[in-house]
């Protein structure tokens, strides 16, 4: 997914250097074919770009680039064909509806590089991971072999040497280590850098699922970054809202997240001027958000037949959760690692789920470490507990209290008169690993302590010499 991450970021980074350079040098030549042609000489592509609009008669000079399509590169590509001799594409890879780019000339006297506007509207990306851990997206942004019909000069044995030659007086010059901001030269100042009513579809070929993330809206605001004073310029403020949805092998939603996040991040480390590896979101999981055959619940239900045999249903853990209000939490991401900060309860129907601070996901690996609880709805909790005691009573036919002989088969189960399930769930969170984090009286509980093996099918000499307990448990379905 880092891989992903860089290709994409590098492909936006092509399209804003694309564009300042139109704005600089613009003129009548400037045309969609020009922008395809350049497109293609430096991505492995199919492009297509429908319109051209700039504006160059103003102190915030602006370009806006419509229609961009980006598919695989075929014959069409290789030999350059004019783009008003192509059959037009319909549908690409990654596709654009708008670029805007809005830049002030004026700011770059002073040398600050100030894009006021760079803005992706409606963009499509389809996006398919392989089961070797490759995607189809790597492939886009190589260098092409070919261009307008010949072998790609850049790709060439001289072209490769001298490459190779300018990075090596490049290693001797400069010290080697990792990239620092206090190496630039110049202001970064920004009022809007973001995406707008983005799609993105992504196909895990290895198990099936497709995770499909609509009306993704992504705003960078206030990009205030200057490496010579960090303490003082070195913010930017980030608002991201999406719909994400998880649809499972069988084609149905196992989950849906309305998620409404916002921050303020300190990019750069102050001291040193590193990429900051740490950053701290606020979000917001918005009502009618839900869970559906969450794995790790299947689980939990295998691990607890006693609660079955004693009259609780376990049903309600395979039905729809869905949320029944806003939930803000705090969250840190770092390196493809979501951590909890703090802990938020999110309340369904059907149960409340708790999540502990610290627990997190890997999301580029899909290894996760979560602690848990859930707490059943009250009225279903108090339902459940009467039958509990009512199966209890039938069984013990008066010779002790039912409450008693519950608490010792449920144990901390029970808190606040609502069934408490605390665990925790690790590994690949497609196929979850979930230790319960409660303890279950046993039989011996059960029975004061009188037998120390746990009965299996029959009652022990021990057992029966306890009067009415035999025929409590086989009352209870021991």
């Amino acid at each position: 997914m880092k891989k992903i991450g860089i290709a994409i970021g590098a492909f936006f980074g092509l399209i804003l250097v694309v564009l300042v350079l139109v704005l600089v040098l613009a003129g009548s030549f400037i045309t969609n074919g020009f922008l395809v042609s350049q497109i293609e000489s430096a991505l492995n592509v199919r492009a297509q770009v429908e319109k051209v609009n700039i504006n160059l008669f103003s102190a915030i000079s602006g370009i806006g680039v419509e229609g961009i399509i980006l598919a695989p590169r075929d014959a069409v590509a290789n030999k350059g064909t004019p783009l008003e001799e192509r059959k037009p594409l319909t549908k690409g890879t990654v596709q654009l509806g708008k670029v805007d780019v809005k830049i002030s000339f004026l700011a770059l006297f002073s040398k600050q590089l100030k894009v006021n506007t760079l803005v992706l509207k409606e963009p499509e990306i389809s996006l398919v991971m392989y089961e070797d851990g490759g995607n189809n997206l790597t492939p886009l942004f190589k260098t092409p072999k070919i261009v307008n019909g010949q072998p790609n000069e850049a790709l060439s044995s001289e072209a490769m040497d001298e490459k190779k030659k300018e990075e090596e007086e490049a290693k001797n010059e400069t010290p080697s280590g990792p990239f620092s901001i206090k190496d630039i030269p110049i202001a970064i100042n920004m009022n809007l850098v973001g995406i707008q009513d983005g799609n993105v579809t992504i196909s895990m070929r290895k198990t099936g699922q497709v995770i499909q993330v609509k009306d993704l809206d992504l705003e960078l605001t206030n990009i205030d970054i200057d490496g010579s004073d960090l303490p003082s310029h070195n913010s930017i403020n980030v608002n991201f809202d999406a719909d994400v949805t998880i649809i499972g092998k069988n084609k149905k939603e196992s989950a849906m997240f309305l998620l409404d996040t916002e921050g303020k991040v300190t990019p750069f480390v102050v001291k040193t001027g590193l990429v900051n590896p740490k950053v701290n979101y606020q979000v917001k999981m918005l009502e009618s958000s839900f869970i559906s055959g969450f794995a790790a619940f299947d689980a939990i239900a295998g691990e607890l037949p006693i609660l079955e045999n004693a009259g609780l249903k376990l049903d309600k853990l395979k039905e729809k959760a869905i949320l029944e209000k806003d939930v803000k939490f705090n969250v840190e991401y770092s390196n493809g690692k979501v951590t909890f900060l703090d802990e938020p309860t999110f309340p369904t129907k059907n149960y409340d789920l708790q999540i502990v601070k610290g627990s997190y996901i890997v999301t580029t690996t899909n290894y996760h470490e979560m602690r848990m609880g859930i707490l059943y709805d009250e009225d279903e909790s108090k339902k459940s507990i009467a039958g509990v005691d009512a199966k209890i009573k039938e069984a013990i036919k008066g010779q002790g209290d039912p409450k008693v002989f519950r608490d010792k088969i449920l144990g901390n189960l029970i808190k606040d008169d609502r069934f408490n399930i605390p665990f925790k769930t690790y590994g690949d969170i497609r196929n979850p690993k979930v230790d319960l984090g409660v303890s279950i009286g046993s039989l011996t509980d059960l029975i004061g302590g009188a037998v120390k093996d746990v009965i299996k099918g029959k009652a022990n000499e021990a057992l029966k010499k306890i009067p009415g307990a035999s025929d409590a448990l086989k009352g209870l379905g021991f």
